[in-house]
């Protein structure tokens, strides 16, 4: 099913990243989250700042039409004839996303509105440990490129999915995060 009035029936990537977007933000909604939206220049590393009962959590979102997100290949290294390092281009991407930072991943199975997406959370640590492995076997995950063997690549774990127990472990996690950094900066200064 198209979308009404469309020549062209597929959302371009501009399109699902919008939509990705307002769907993480009413989720996290309805699981009774204030949600504070980045916008333009304003955005910096995340695209939603999510709070409740004084913890907060920075939230970047991608959205997939197909399973498949590209998060690494702005990391990649192109220039050489050799085969680009993918452990290399993970290591970056998380170095720029740090651990604070939690993905949310919505996955529209088409373009039919009657479908809701799936919507995945997962550390950034958490990612590129998946990413790290589906390299390693040299088979393609829902993370990696398109061009690493599509047929064969395995669904996002299931403890990912958008659930309250999964937010209630992340938001823990911050917060033990945010401990240890604390107790490194009182340390250092004592």
């Amino acid at each position: 099913m198209g979308f009404p009035g469309s020549q062209n029936p597929r959302p371009t990537p501009r399109q699902i990243s919008v939509a990705a977007q307002k769907i993480a933000a009413a989720q996290f909604s309805l699981f009774g989250f204030d949600v504070l939206e980045q916008s333009g220049s304003a955005r910096f590393f995340y695209d939603l700042g999510v709070a409740r009962s004084g913890g907060m959590m920075k939230v970047v979102v991608h959205g997939s039409l197909d399973g498949f997100w590209d998060l690494i290949e702005p990391y990649l290294d192109r220039s050489s004839l050799q085969t680009p390092n993918y452990h290399r281009a993970i290591d970056l991407w998380l170095e720029r996303h740090s651990s604070h930072i939690i993905c949310c991943l919505v996955q529209f199975g088409s373009t039919d509105l009657h479908h809701t997406p799936r919507i995945y959370l997962a550390s950034a640590g958490e990612v590129a440990e998946q990413l790290h492995q589906g390299t390693d076997r040299l088979i393609g995950t829902p993370l990696t490129p398109r061009n690493s063997a599509p047929d064969e690549h395995e669904g996002l774990p299931a403890r990912w999915r958008f659930t309250e127990e999964r937010l209630a472990n992340l938001m823990d996690g911050q917060e033990d995060e945010h401990r240890v950094q604390h107790l490194r900066l009182s340390a250092a200064t004592a």
